[in-house]
C-alpha cells in the first residue's frame, strides 16, 4: 500500500540526486607526456592542466553510497505512515445542480477526478461520496472505488433553477462526519458559504433567451407576450425561428437585443395551429434557446348566483376574466355556486361555493390575515367591514381573515365562507378581496374532473394527484417518463401527467418553459479553487509510522562514512 508521507516538504531532498550525479560527471583532464619506457609512468602524478570538463559518467562506490544516503535521508525526511484500521476517511463531493453549470459540466467532472488523484496520492484510503446540490436528491455514488464514482457522473445533469445549496452542504458534512471532507463544485463563487472547501469550474459566456410568458387575455386564449433577455456586453442582431404543426415553412421574426436589457413581442397561435415551438440562435446555454407554447382549452366552469345585486355585479365581473367561467343554465347544476346564509339549502350544500353574509352586527378595527396560498401577498389595511355576520367556522376550518379576535374568512372544505355583508363594506373597490375570491374559484377549476392545460414555468407546484407518470418531450424531440412528484420539471419541453392507475385521461397537457433568467447570466462565473483540505489530525492519528526510521538514519550515515573513506590502491603485480 502507497505510504502517506507527513512531512512531504522532504521530498525537495532528493534534488541532491542530480547534484551527485553533476559532480561525478566532473572529471579532471590530465596533462599528457609522451615517453619510450614504461618504468617512468609511476613517476607522472596526474595533474590538472585544463580545469573541469563534463565526461562520461565514472561510477565508483562514493557515488552509490552518497546515492544511497540522499535516498535514505529524504525517506526518513518525509517521515511516511501507512493506514492504520481507522485512518480510513470520508470524502464527500457537492456538484452544483443549477442549470448555469451544464456548460462547464466536462469541467466539473474533470475537477472531481483531479481531486481525487490527489486525495489517493496523500495514501490514505477513502470512502467517495458523490452528491447533487437538488433537494431530496439520492447520492450519485457512494463506495471506494473512485472508477466507478467518475462513471456514475455520466448520469448527472444540471438542469435545476435558483435553489438554496445549504441543505445539500449540511447533509455532506453529516456524511463526512469530523474527520472527512467536503468539497463544492461550482460555477460561481457566490454560492460558496464561508469555510467551505470549493472548486469553481465557470467561466463569463454570451448568452441570449426566452425570459418569460404573459399571457394576452383580451386578445383571446392563444396570444401571448413574450421575453428574451440579451446577457451579452455587447448588442446582438438575432432572430426568432418559429416552427408550428400545420406543415407551413418556419417563420423567421428579427430582433434588436440590446446589452443586459430584456426585449419583448407578441406572438399568437394560428387559429389552425394547436402547437408551436419558438427557437433562438444555438449558444452555449441551450436551456433558453427554446420556447414551445400549447393553446389552452380551460376547464368549464358554470357559476350559479343566488347573491345580492351589488354582490352579483362584482362576481359577474371577475367571472369575465376568468377562461371558461359562464352563468350556470337555469334547472342545471352549477360547478360552482354563489349563496348567503339565508339561502334555504346554504348549510346543506357540498359542492364548491362561497358563502357571502346576509346580516351582521356592527364591528370596527383593522383586518389581518393567516398565512394561506389564498391570501398570501395581499394587502388588507384597506379594507372596511362595518359589521360581522353571524356564521361561524368549524373544526375543520382555515381561517384566513380576522377583525380582531373575530373569524372574518375562512374555507371549510370546498366553500369560501366571507363572514361580512358584502354590499356594506368596500370589498368590491380594492384588490386583496377580489384576488383572493379569484384564486378560490380557480382552485375549484383546477379540482374539477377533466384535462388541465396551460404554458406553465419550469418548477410549478401543479394542484393534481402526485405519483401519476409524467412524458416530457424535450425541444430535441427526447422522450422521458419519470414518475410525477408534485412538480413540474425545470427543463423546457411538452408534458403530460396522466393518472395515477389509469393512463386514459390526462390530468394535465401543455408546456413548460425555462423560467429562471438568472441561470443565463454567465458574467459572474470564475474558475477558483480554494485548495483541498489537509487530512484530519484524528486519522492521522491512527497512521503507523516507519518502525524503522532510526536503521534507515544509522544506514545513510554509514553510507557516507564509506563514500569518504580513501580508494585502497591496487597493487597486484602487473605482466
Amino acid at each position: 500500500m502507497i505510504p502517506h508521507f507527513t512531512n512531504t516538504a522532504a521530498l525537495w531532498a532528493l534534488l541532491a540526486i542530480p547534484l551527485i550525479i553533476a559532480v561525478h560527471f566532473l572529471q579532471h583532464r590530465t596533462k599528457v607526456q609522451p615517453t619510450a619506457t614504461l618504468f617512468l609512468l609511476e613517476a607522472l602524478a596526474p595533474e590538472a592542466h585544463e580545469g573541469n570538463i563534463w565526461d562520461r559518467l565514472r561510477t565508483s562506490r562514493a557515488f552509490w553510497m552518497q546515492i544511497l544516503a540522499a535516498l535514505l535521508l529524504t525517506w526518513v525526511l518525509a517521515a511516511p505512515a501507512w493506514p492504520g484500521k481507522d485512518a480510513r476517511q470520508t470524502v464527500v463531493f457537492i456538484l452544483d445542480d443549477s442549470a448555469d453549470m451544464a456548460p462547464f459540466r466536462e469541467e466539473a467532472v474533470r475537477a472531481v477526478s483531479g481531486d481525487m488523484d490527489v486525495i489517493r496520492q496523500s495514501g490514505i484510503p477513502a470512502n467517495w461520496v458523490l452528491l447533487g446540490s437538488r433537494p431530496s436528491s439520492r447520492p450519485l455514488y457512494r463506495g471506494t472505488d473512485s472508477r466507478q464514482a467518475l462513471h456514475a457522473l455520466d448520469l448527472w445533469q444540471p438542469r435545476e433553477g435558483t435553489h438554496d445549496l445549504s441543505p445539500a452542504l449540511r447533509t455532506a458534512t453529516a456524511i463526512a462526519g469530523p474527520t472527512g471532507i467536503t468539497r463544492l463544485v461550482t460555477s460561481t463563487g457566490r454560492r460558496v458559504p464561508p469555510g467551505q472547501s470549493a472548486r469553481g469550474v465557470g467561466r463569463p459566456l454570451d448568452n441570449a433567451g426566452f425570459a418569460g410568458i404573459t399571457p394576452v387575455e383580451d386578445s383571446g386564449p392563444a396570444r401571448w407576450r413574450i421575453a428574451v433577455k440579451n446577457n451579452s456586453s455587447a448588442p446582438l442582431q438575432s432572430a426568432v425561428i418559429i416552427h408550428t404543426e400545420d406543415g407551413r415553412p418556419p417563420a423567421k421574426r428579427p430582433l434588436h437585443l440590446n446589452p443586459g436589457a430584456v426585449t419583448e413581442f407578441e406572438y399568437s397561435l394560428p387559429p389552425e395551429c394547436g402547437k408551436a415551438m419558438l427557437r433562438l440562435p444555438p449558444d452555449a446555454f441551450p436551456a433558453d434557446d427554446a420556447l414551445l407554447l400549447v393553446r389552452t382549452v380551460p376547464k368549464p366552469v358554470t357559476v350559479g348566483m343566488d347573491v345580492p345585486e351589488k354582490a352579483g355585479e362584482t362576481f359577474h365581473n371577475i367571472m369575465d376574466g376568468l377562461p371558461g367561467f359562464t352563468p350556470a343554465p337555469a334547472g342545471s347544476a352549477p360547478s360552482l355556486r354563489l349563496l348567503t346564509e339565508k339561502t334555504e339549502d346554504a348549510g346543506k350544500t357540498g359542492s364548491p361555493s362561497i358563502m357571502l353574509a346576509a346580516g351582521g352586527k356592527p364591528s370596527s378595527g383593522p383586518v389581518t390575515a393567516e398565512q394561506h396560498p389564498l391570501t398570501d401577498g395581499l394587502n388588507w389595511s384597506g379594507l372596511l367591514v362595518p359589521s360581522i355576520g353571524a356564521m361561524s367556522p368549524g373544526e375543520k376550518a382555515s381561517v384566513l381573515l380576522w377583525q380582531g379576535e373575530e373569524p372574518l374568512a375562512w374555507v371549510e372544505g370546498k366553500r369560501l365562507f366571507l363572514n361580512w355583508p358584502w354590499e356594506k363594506s368596500n370589498a368590491d373597490r380594492i384588490p386583496a378581496p377580489l384576488l383572493m375570491i379569484r384564486r378560490f374559484m380557480q382552485s375549484v377549476q383546477e379540482q374539477l374532473p377533466g384535462t388541465r392545460y396551460g404554458n406553465l414555468p419550469g418548477g410549478t407546484l401543479l394542484s393534481v394527484p402526485a405519483g401519476g407518470k409524467l412524458i416530457q418531450t424535450t425541444p430535441g424531440g427526447e422522450r422521458r417518463e419519470s414518475v410525477f412528484s408534485g412538480r413540474l420539471p425545470e427543463e423546457a419541453g411538452y408534458v403530460e401527467i396522466l393518472s395515477p392507475g389509469t393512463e386514459k385521461t390526462p390530468l394535465f397537457q401543455g408546456s413548460v418553459w425555462f423560467s429562471d433568467a438568472r441561470m443565463g447570466d454567465f458574467s459572474h462565473c470564475s474558475t477558483f479553487d480554494t485548495g483541498l483540505p489537509r487530512p484530519h489530525e484524528e486519522t492521522l492519528r491512527h497512521m503507523k509510522h516507519d518502525p524503522l526510521a532510526p536503521l534507515w538514519l544509522a544506514l545513510a550515515v554509514l553510507a557516507l562514512v564509506i563514500s569518504w573513506l580513501p580508494s585502497i590502491p591496487d597493487k597486484s603485480p602487473r605482466p
